[in-house]
């Protein structure tokens, strides 16, 4: 296994010269003025490489700022601009999302990039801000596939999540064993700080279990792409926006059927190996021009951008699903009828209550249904998981949808809402860690 050894020095050089927010910095591109940093970004090299730097410009343009201007060097990012007649820039340090939040720890940013949720010791760590897990800290911004992929010359085209844990286990060690050639199979996996990495550990292996030592440790999601298609018997995982040109695999879990991710059954969170895109900030410390920039990047304008740069924005699209041959007749005769919303309401940590996405999607639900040619009646139907009675399992199911009615009925301008519930039907996952978050949800339908 390769580790980066010149990480932690990188990593304290770059933050200990990180300006502060609403200083002055010499070095402008103008010259006789001093540039303003606004805020500053640290985190996900997912979020940081692409994403950040076009939220960031496509802020500043919202605020009618001129000659912007984005200059990179590695994983360090810095947009520029000029706005109300004095200099302003954004820096943005890209090192994998466990150096955010430790920045935001250390003072030394003011927004964490995540490409996958806080961790409790992360919680513990910056408790004294308050809840970190709330709506004013954290903000879901788009979402994320790992896409798996091979060499293109891999006869292999379907995985399922138990192989991949065989793989990357070392229990598989050869692609003969899959139905592949006679070749040794080489596992990419990425660095400890990645955020790309703790999704697929957390969704492959469960907690706290480490992948074996055989496995290759890459620096960053271009190395991986330069080995997969160079390399005849390697596998690895890559963010669906870096995906395009290569050799995708098929990937199953729960009891549907194996699937290459795509925009609509990624948007759903269907897909096992789904993530979602975070921004996390100190809810105890009031900045406006973090907040206008939170608010610009989940505005529709903030989401478009986030589609432009290969993620998968938040906004809801119709999508028409092929019924499942086995599904109760009444979820067979609204998936012929009527065409699934990508919002799929989900709860915190297997609750009652509705998670941070799910609370903004209740006002995009609404601005969708605003937008319609006509008039829309919606169909929430109600899933739980597997831990419960069949009994039990409707009722929950029932429950969680009228939940998510109420709330639309109760904030918001919406009626004609019916409520289909299917108990512990079609469940995404097996796994017991992950089967309350995943398999418990609710599905928004429209005709």
């Amino acid at each position: 296994m390769r580790f980066t050894q010149a990480f932690a020095l990188t990593l304290t050089l770059w933050i200990a010269t990180a300006p502060v927010a609403g200083t002055p910095v010499a070095g402008t591109p103008v010259a006789g003025m001093e540039s303003q940093v606004l805020f500053r970004l640290t985190g996900s090299n997912t979020i940081g490489a692409e994403l950040a730097p076009a939220l960031v410009m496509g802020y500043l343009e919202s605020l009618n700022a001129r000659t912007i201007t984005h200059r990179s060097e590695g994983e360090r990012h810095l947009v520029r601009a000029e706005l109300h007649g004095r200099q302003v820039e954004v820096p943005i340090i890209a090192l994998g999302s466990g150096t955010g939040f430790k920045a935001l720890d250390a003072g030394t940013t003011d927004i964490a990039m995540a490409s996958r949720r806080i961790k409790e010791g992360e919680i513990n760590r910056l408790g004294r801000f308050g809840d970190m897990t709330g709506a004013a800290a954290e903000h879901v911004i788009g979402l994320d596939a790992l896409v798996v992929a091979v060499h293109p010359t891999n006869s292999v085209r379907q995985l399922a999540l138990g192989d991949l844990r065989d793989i990357y286990s070392g229990k598989i060690r050869n692609w003969r064993e899959l139905g592949g050639a006679d070749l040794a199979i080489r596992p990419l996996h990425r660095d400890i700080e990645s955020g790309t990495r703790a999704t697929f550990d957390k969704e492959v292996f469960g907690a706290g279990r480490p992948a074996a030592s055989h496995v290759y440790e890459v620096s960053g999601n271009a190395e991986t792409h330069q080995l997969i298609t160079s390399e005849a018997a390697a596998i690895g995982y890559l963010p669906f926006a870096d995906a395009a040109d290569i050799h995708k695999v098929a990937i199953k879990a729960g009891e549907l059927a194996a699937v290459v991710p795509h925009r609509g059954i990624v948007a759903t969170e269907d897909f096992p190996l789904t993530r979602r895109l975070y921004l996390y900030r100190n809810p105890g410390h009031y900045d406006p021009q973090v907040d206008g920039f939170l608010d610009f990047v989940e505005s529709g304008v903030g989401q478009a951008l986030v589609a432009q740069t290969g993620f998968i924005d938040l906004s809801p699209v119709t999508l028409k699903m092929a019924p499942y041959p086995n599904a109760p007749e009444a979820y067979q005769s609204l998936m012929r009828e009527a065409e699934r919303l990508s919002i799929s309401f989900r709860f915190t940590d297997g609750s009652a209550e509705l998670d941070n996405r799910a609370l903004k999607d209740l006002r995009r639900l609404e601005e969708f249904l605003a937008q319609a040619d006509r008039e829309v009646e919606l169909t929430l139907v109600g899933f739980s998981d597997q831990r419960s009675s069949d009994n039990v399992s409707e009722l929950i199911s029932r429950f969680r949808a009228l939940k998510v009615r109420g709330a639309l009925l109760r904030d918001h301008d919406i009626s004609r809402i019916r409520v289909l519930a299917l108990g512990a039907f079609a469940p995404l996952t097996a796994d017991a860690e992950h089967a309350p978050l995943k398999n418990g949800r609710v599905e928004v339908w429209v005709r």
